[in-house]
């Protein structure tokens, strides 16, 4: 589903707006990680994102609109995404892009799965972790490389994370059977794409009386489903 964000001139509030249509959210934050992580200087100083849907950009030192024709910036999103200049305010005139509802990717962020005993601390190293429709377990998902004084940064899909619980300093790995299980240290080579489709789960689990449960285990797949962040 395409993505929109505007872009505002942080000089005046009459000239250089922009709409800005993205292939995808995937695209938008990808962007914006090829823009503030740019060699070209320039960029860093001029471009900021305010929120997910809104960018502002000082033209005096670099228009957001040229970074997909830089081949220092972000060149490979020529095709992925576009700009259209807004009237100048007094000309009168204003797109309304959809409002997007959703959690931003923000390394530190949550996700909800469960984890028996979590909410007592009694969870041990190798508990496995489901899904449920009446429990949940809080866990935190964050960039493994990330620096501490340097927080907030937007996740993308080839960044390594960790998903660890927020009650106790066990992270999520995946056992020999690829069931998710938590462990002392993080799951090496986990990235922020799995979230997309890397997660599955099987058929819920009977309960005492040979009923349909209300949770259902939680494994590691290549075609599992989308998890979003809280």
């Amino acid at each position: 589903m395409v993505y929109y964000a505007y872009i505002k001139n942080i000089s005046d509030d009459f000239s250089s707006r922009y709409v800005v249509v993205f292939a995808s959210r995937v695209v938008a934050d990808e962007w914006w990680r090829a823009v503030s992580t740019s060699a070209n200087t320039k960029y860093l100083d001029s471009v900021r994102r305010v929120a997910p849907q809104f960018f502002t950009h000082d033209v005096s030192k670099a228009n957001a609109s040229s970074s997909i024709t830089d081949a220092q910036v972000a060149s490979s999103f020529f095709g992925k995404v576009f700009f259209t200049l807004l009237p100048n305010r007094d000309d009168g005139g204003l797109s309304v892009i959809p409002i997007l509802d959703f959690a931003d990717h923000v390394s530190g962020n949550s996700e909800y799965w469960y984890c028996p005993g979590s909410s007592t601390g009694n969870v041990t190293p190798n508990s496995k972790v489901y899904v449920s429709r009446t429990e949940r377990t809080r866990f935190r998902v964050r960039l493994i490389s990330e620096r501490k004084d340097i927080a907030g940064t937007i996740m993308i899909g080839s960044d390594e994370i960790a998903i660890t619980l927020t009650s106790t300093n066990l992270s999520i790995r995946v056992s020999r059977s690829s069931h998710l299980i938590v462990s002392k240290s993080p799951e090496p080579g986990l990235k922020f794409s799995d979230l997309t489709n890397g997660f599955g789960v099987v058929t819920p689990l009977l309960d005492n009386e040979g009923q349909c449960g209300n949770i259902k285990e939680l494994f590691k797949t290549d075609d599992g489903e989308d998890w979003e962040l809280v």
